[in-house]
C-alpha cells in the first residue's frame, strides 16, 4: 500500500539532457513518505544562490518496485569531473541554503544508503528514458573486463532485434559497495516498452548464450524497476 500512494506523485519524463558523459554519480537512497515535501526541497535549494553554483546534476528517481529494500527513492547527484564532485561537497558544507534542504528533506524522508559508482558501460542517453529495470549484482573486479564484454554483446544483439529500444548500461560501485558491487540497467521510453522488450530479451538466443558465459561470475541480488521524477540540471 506505502508504494502504491507513492505512485500518485510520479511524474514518468526526463531526467537533465545530457550532452557530455558523466563521470561519476552519488545515490542517496531514502525511504521517502512525503514525495511533494522532498521535491519542494530540491526546487529550493535549486533556485537558491548556493544551488546554482552546484556543480553537478541533480535528480529524483522512484524505486516503484525493489523488493524488500526500504529505499522508496533516489536522489542521484552526476558530475562531469571529480573535481565537480569534491567541489560539491565543499560547496554545500558552507552554504546555509544546503543545511535548509537537508533540514527539509529530513522532515519528508529517512536516509537508507548511499553509494558512489563509476560508468564502465554507458550506451545511448539514459536521461532522456522514463523507466529502467536495474539488476543489482556482486561480482569481483577480476570477472568485470569478461563480463563487460559479455552483456555488451548481448545488447549489441537485441538493439539489432528491437527489444532493447534506448540505453543501457554497466556501473561499478566505488564506495558503498557492502550489498551490491556493480549493477546493468535497461532504459526505455516508458514502462510498456520496457516489459515488452525484457521478454523478448530473456527468451533471445543471444540471451542462452549470454547466460552461458557468465554463469559463476556473478550472482543477481535484486531486480527494481525506476522511474525518473524531476530533475534539477546544473546551470
Amino acid at each position: 500500500m506505502k508504494k502504491l500512494l507513492l505512485l500518485i506523485f510520479i511524474t514518468s519524463g526526463f531526467i537533465f539532457a545530457q550532452t557530455e558523459r558523466h563521470v561519476m554519480h552519488v545515490f542517496y537512497h531514502m525511504n521517502v513518505t512525503n514525495p511533494a515535501g522532498v521535491i519542494s526541497a530540491l526546487d529550493k535549494f535549486h533556485a537558491s544562490d548556493c544551488g546554482k553554483k552546484f556543480p553537478g546534476d541533480l535528480g529524483l528517481m522512484s524505486e516503484t518496485l525493489n523488493g524488500a529494500s526500504d529505499s522508496t527513492h533516489f536522489i542521484i547527484a552526476s558530475y562531469m569531473t571529480r573535481e565537480d564532485f569534491q567541489n560539491a561537497g565543499a560547496l554545500t558544507q558552507s552554504c546555509p541554503e544546503a543545511a535548509t534542504m537537508l533540514g527539509s528533506l529530513m522532515n519528508s524522508a529517512s536516509p537508507v544508503s548511499d553509494l558512489a559508482i563509476v560508468p564502465i558501460i554507458e550506451a545511448n542517453d539514459w536521461t532522456v528514458d522514463g523507466a529502467f529495470t536495474k539488476y543489482d549484482m556482486r561480482m569481483n573486479l577480476e570477472n568485470e573486463e569478461e563480463y563487460a564484454e559479455a552483456w555488451s554483446e548481448l545488447m549489441e544483439s537485441n538493439v539489432e532485434s528491437g527489444s532493447v529500444t534506448s540505453s543501457y548500461g554497466l556501473n561499478r560501485v566505488l564506495y558503498g559497495n557492502d550489498e551490491f558491487t556493480h549493477f546493468v540497467y535497461i532504459g526505455a521510453s516508458d514502462f510498456v516498452t520496457l516489459t515488452d522488450g525484457a521478454t523478448e530479451l530473456t527468451s533471445s538466443k543471444a540471451f542462452e548464450k549470454f547466460s552461458r558465459k557468465v554463469k559463476g561470475m556473478r550472482e543477481v541480488l535484486n531486480t527494481s524497476l525506476v522511474i525518473p521524477v524531476k530533475a534539477w540540471p546544473r546551470r
